[in-house]
């Protein structure tokens, strides 16, 4: 009973949580006849309210795609093990404020294995953003000159996990290196931060530009970072294992 008291304490439901109290201090013997029917009633709005807030919060992050980890292209032709995203969903990884670098060619399910942890990490309770890099770079320019800027770094730096996708396309301006670097600069061991690239690893210091401020967020990248290389082809070319949210070749 106790655990039970408990759980409606933490789920706010105080006029049961009196009542069930008071019946305990009584030794109501009615009280523990009802204890399996109240514990799966419990359990059952306890799994619906985890629902809804994950289902808001990937609402929130606006993902790419309705990915999930099951459905991920895994083995030796991707370069990637199923260990590995097994480890990744538990979400360590998120608490401990670690970012993931996620490489590969086109297609090769970077964008899609990005998707899914995101929503993975969003099932368990954690904030996530979700970003195409270029457009985030052209909003963050268009707060500039409407004053919203800075509120615009803060709702990003509030993100448990951050997710950067196409990465790379294209050089970036200096406004955007500035506003990458702050961005990384206040999430830096405190908030995970995803960031997929059809790029190398050996070329994003050059993509970046200018060489101090390259230096400064290729070492907050870098460092305190798990790496993924995915290889293999196109899997918008492939009928085999497909996930139906992947886009059509």
């Amino acid at each position: 009973m106790n655990i039970l008291l408990s759980q409606l304490k933490e789920m706010n439901l105080d006029g049961m949580h009196q009542a069930l109290s008071h019946l305990q201090e009584m030794g109501d013997a009615q009280a523990s006849l009802a204890m399996p029917v109240l514990n799966r009633l419990i359990e059952a709005e306890a799994e619906y309210r985890r629902d809804r807030k994950s289902q808001s919060l990937a609402k929130r992050a606006r993902f790419r795609y309705h990915a999930s980890l099951q459905s991920v292209a895994t083995g030796i032709d991707r370069n990637l093990d199923r260990s590995l995203v097994d480890r990744l969903a538990e979400g360590r990884w998120i608490r401990k404020g670690q970012s993931l670098l996620i490489t590969g060619p086109t297609g090769a399910g970077k964008s899609y294995l990005a998707s899914a942890l995101g929503q993975q990490a969003c099932r368990q309770g954690f904030r996530t953003l979700y970003f195409n890099c270029n457009k985030l770079w052209y909003q963050l320019r268009q707060s500039r000159s409407r004053d919203r800027y800075e509120k615009e770094i803060r709702t990003i730096s509030k993100a448990e996990l951050l997710v950067l996708d196409d990465f790379g396309l294209g050089k970036l301006e200096a406004s955007d290196r500035l506003s990458l670097l702050e961005i990384l600069e206040d999430r830096w061991g405190k908030s995970a931060t995803v960031v997929v690239s059809q790029r190398p690893l050996s070329s994003w210091h050059e993509i970046l530009g200018e060489p101090t401020v390259a230096d400064a967020i290729c070492d907050r990248l870098f460092s305190n970072s798990e790496k993924i290389e995915l290889k293999g082809d196109s899997l918008r070319k492939s009928p085999v294992n497909l996930d139906p949210n992947l886009p059509p070749h």
